[in-house]
């Protein structure tokens, strides 16, 4: 069924049900999720600027997201956390599989209202939601699907991407254009911390794979002969080290914006022997695009 995108929450006996159907399923995918992080690390490691991908999917959603900035998918339902610019409100969406809008969730407050990238541990998300300025500060939550977010602890900067180390895991995420990488416990003890001295692309989204990699994506403008343009990229992240291990082109664009494809949210997964990366690279009535690339390292099935 499909909820009036003004609502800002979930009626109570839609929650309820989102939470028994999804926790049935969420360990068992979340240890698929693992088991498939090494392949896809793998992939990205050894990938060029001349890797081939295919645009194999599209999927329009049919209501405003604002400006999306974190994606994961928890069974057939894409979870998106996105900020309302002009109206200061960061929420988190639920979308089916066709694009349409299940419900949504209000999250941060007057101060701290943008969201940012987003991971899923096997029974919550983790979200950032920050004040819309670097240096700033930012309220992480924790949000089981279907539920309210429930704040955890505060960083004092913008926290524009965070995930989950696994199941029992530390928390990593990242500062404004990804200057500045962290580490924390679940609790919010700072851990750790690392500048970063890479200047390819500002990290947007993130995903854990296992094995101390995380996936990350972003995009940064350059100048070119004809003026500014734009450079999207994937990233390896090494969680131990806090430090970018490996960052590769991705030339791909909206066809809706020319927007490069890696702008924003991102999540990844194995189907067959392909590695697929859906990407949201516009705001507004955006289109989920989905490409495709043969996994390198693993025999191909027959």
């Amino acid at each position: 069924m499909l909820y009036n995108d003004t609502r800002t929450e979930a009626p109570m006996d839609m929650r309820t049900d989102t939470r028994s159907s999804i926790r049935s399923d969420t360990r068992i995918e979340a240890q698929a999720a693992t088991d498939a992080g090494a392949v896809i690390a793998q992939t990205i490691a050894l990938s060029t600027r001349s890797t081939p991908w295919t645009l194999v999917d599209e999927v329009a959603l049919k209501f405003d997201s604002h400006h999306p900035q974190g994606m994961v998918r928890i069974g057939s339902t894409w979870w998106i956390s996105t900020v309302d610019i002009a109206a200061r409100k960061g929420y988190v969406m639920a979308v089916d599989g066709d694009g349409a809008l299940l419900h949504r969730v209000a999250i941060g407050d007057e101060q701290c209202y943008h969201p940012g990238g987003i991971d899923f541990d096997g029974s919550a998300m983790w979200v950032p939601s920050a004040e819309y300025r670097p240096d700033s500060t930012t309220h992480v939550y924790r949000m089981e699907p279907g539920s309210t977010p429930e704040k955890i602890f505060a960083v004092d900067d913008h926290v524009g991407a965070i995930a989950r180390c696994g199941v029992g895991g530390d928390l990593v995420g990242w500062s404004w254009g990804s200057r500045r990488f962290y580490r924390w416990s679940v609790e919010g003890r700072l851990l750790a911390a690392h500048t970063n001295p890479a200047f390819f692309v500002d990290h947007q989204d993130c995903q854990w794979l296992g094995g101390g990699r995380m996936l990350c994506g972003g995009v940064a403008e350059v100048q070119l002969a004809n003026g500014p343009g734009w450079l999207g990229g994937l990233g390896l992240l090494n969680v131990d080290d806090l430090v970018i291990e490996r960052e590769v082109p991705f030339p791909y664009y909206s066809a809706l914006s020319g927007r490069a494809a890696t702008q924003n949210p991102l999540w990844s997964e194995v189907v067959g022997d392909e590695l697929m990366l859906h990407l949201l690279p516009d705001d507004g009535a955006g289109v989920i695009q989905s490409f495709s690339t043969p996994l390198i390292g693993r025999p191909r099935t027959v």
